[in-house]
């Protein structure tokens, strides 16, 4: 565990924030846009699954565009249930068909496979929470109650979406009544250009190791030191990781793995195009990077464009998945009177070539 986060942002500046009707989910339960804004960043937030509809942030010119996928429609929202959103109660997948935890073993709502991901049906991304506007910001609110999907224990959760100037900050809490596991990321795509994919944007990721899977994609507990292609601590361009021919990217199809990290700054992404830069500040140990590699044209974002292979970056700060089942995985385990927290933060700046970054 890196500990929480103590990283200086950009100066703080005047918000403005928006509540808006967004539309109607099929259970009837009318969904909100929170739309908050300063003189750097403007970030859309619906109360349906935290999902984080825009960001939108200046390119060298200073023209504001979005760079997160989204989708078109509330309905498609709630069929892709993992779709730029908060995952939870548990990130990644878990093996075996549950876990033990103090010597009770707990079944999950698994697949046939013994595989539950991202927290199985009904995870907190398809959830309707309670939102409030806060400062600079929107809160949001859930209960997942003791036995949900065979998780142990009534979780309060909260998720703190803030802007400092140029960042977001996301400030995860959670309590429980009772022993339990809880592992929390947000599932948001990134492209900087609007191109259609993201295969010239350069990646840095720092992390020395990364977690081996089995055919499952299910952590095995192996650590390997980072080598050849998967060794993005010098920077890559992400086509160049996706289409390479290492037998750890073609069982995947591109990149969806876990890194573990060396330092709270984990990844930066870069586009020279548009001259964008994404910065990425966590507090916790690992990174999940996908590079939506099942995406086929079938879904269009709200502009009407189709979503390709490749078309946006997930960078999903987490633990370890299948840390319940493998000991010497940093402990996901959360206790009544010792609550889960952790913060990421997006930075969104400007590159000034090869002396550094500079603010927008």
């Amino acid at each position: 565990m890196l500990g929480l986060l103590a990283v200086a942002g950009a100066e703080a500046s005047a918000c403005s924030i928006q509540s808006r009707p967004f539309g109607m989910l099929s259970s009837g339960e009318q969904v909100r846009a929170y739309t908050v804004s300063n003189n750097r960043i403007e970030v859309t937030v619906l109360d349906y699954g935290g999902i984080l509809h825009e960001i939108k942030a200046p390119d060298r010119e200073g023209r504001m565009e979005n760079v997160v996928r989204n989708l078109a429609t509330l309905s498609d929202y709630e069929r892709n249930t993992s779709f730029s959103r908060i995952i939870g109660r548990f990130a990644g997948r878990i093996g075996n068909g549950g876990f033990t935890l103090d010597g009770s073993r707990y079944e999950l709502a698994a697949r046939p496979d013994g595989v539950i991901s991202h927290g199985g049906p009904g995870g907190f991304g398809s959830r309707l929470w309670t939102g409030r506007p806060a400062a600079c910001g929107v809160d949001l609110a859930l209960t997942s109650k003791d036995g949900e999907n065979g998780f142990p224990g009534n979780l309060q959760v909260e998720a703190a979406f803030r802007l400092d100037g140029a960042d977001l900050h996301i400030d995860y809490r959670a309590t429980t009544d009772k022993p339990t596991v809880a592992n929390l990321t947000h599932h948001a795509f990134f492209n900087l250009s609007g191109a259609p994919d993201v295969y010239d944007h350069e990646l840095k990721v720092n992390a020395g190791r990364w977690l081996v899977t089995d055919s499952r994609r299910v952590p095995t507990g192996e650590i390997p030191v980072v080598t050849d292609i998967l060794d993005l601590r010098g920077g890559r361009k992400v086509g160049a990781v996706v289409n390479a021919l290492e037998p750890a990217i073609k069982a995947s199809n591109g990149l969806d793995h876990t890194f573990v990290l060396e330092e709270r700054h984990a990844a930066t992404l870069r586009d020279a195009v548009s001259g964008r830069v994404l910065e990425v500040f966590t507090s916790e140990p690992g990174i999940v990077v996908f590079s939506a590699n099942s995406w086929n044209g079938s879904l269009r974002d709200a502009a009407g464009q189709p979503l390709l292979k490749g078309g946006g970056l997930a960078l999903e700060t987490q633990h370890f998945p299948n840390s319940p089942n493998i000991s010497h995985f940093p402990t996901t385990v959360v206790r009544p009177g010792t609550p889960l927290h952790t913060v990421t933060i997006f930075r969104f700046g400007l590159d000034a070539g090869k002396d550094g970054l500079q603010g927008p």
